[in-house]
């Protein structure tokens, strides 16, 4: 599958940057451990927040307020999947198979969930006690493929 996010951003409210950039690698000067920042890029971190809202049954959350570009929709296309996904997402979500001509409407429904899945996400790993942060969300994710 194509691409169809590749002329899109990924938009996330500016509230959340800092978190975010407390658990996604850094390349520039510092020297980043997977342990305690287990996303390697921001595309990680905003994927997995959409997967916890769904595993979790959250409704997206319109972003509102003001958000900074975290990345390009190109960036989707680095593993062939995430497009895919989201179109599927995105077809459950609109129940309108059509939406898969419409990027932008697919794009606002991925950031609605990502959305909605940050603020989950953030409390998880602010409750994580002495673990890791990759400790605990392996622990995590491993609850939900039981």
């Amino acid at each position: 599958m194509d691409n169809p996010f590749a002329g899109l951003d990924i938009a996330i409210l500016d509230d959340f940057r800092e978190k975010i950039d407390a658990y996604v690698q850094r390349r520039e000067g510092q020297r980043a451990s997977p342990l305690n920042q287990p996303f390697n890029r921001n595309v990680d971190i905003w994927f997995f927040a959409i997967m916890l809202a769904v595993q979790n049954g959250l409704k997206p959350t319109e972003v509102k307020g003001k958000t900074y570009k975290a990345a390009e929709g190109v960036v989707i296309g680095s593993d062939s999947w995430r497009p895919t996904a989201l179109t599927l997402l995105a077809i459950a979500e609109s129940e309108d198979p059509n939406i898969v001509d419409r990027a932008g409407d697919m794009m606002r429904i991925a950031n609605s969930y990502a959305n909605a899945g940050f603020p989950l996400l953030f409390s998880m790993l602010d409750s994580r006690g002495d673990d890791t942060a990759l400790d605990y969300l392996c622990d995590e994710v491993e609850k939900f493929v039981r």
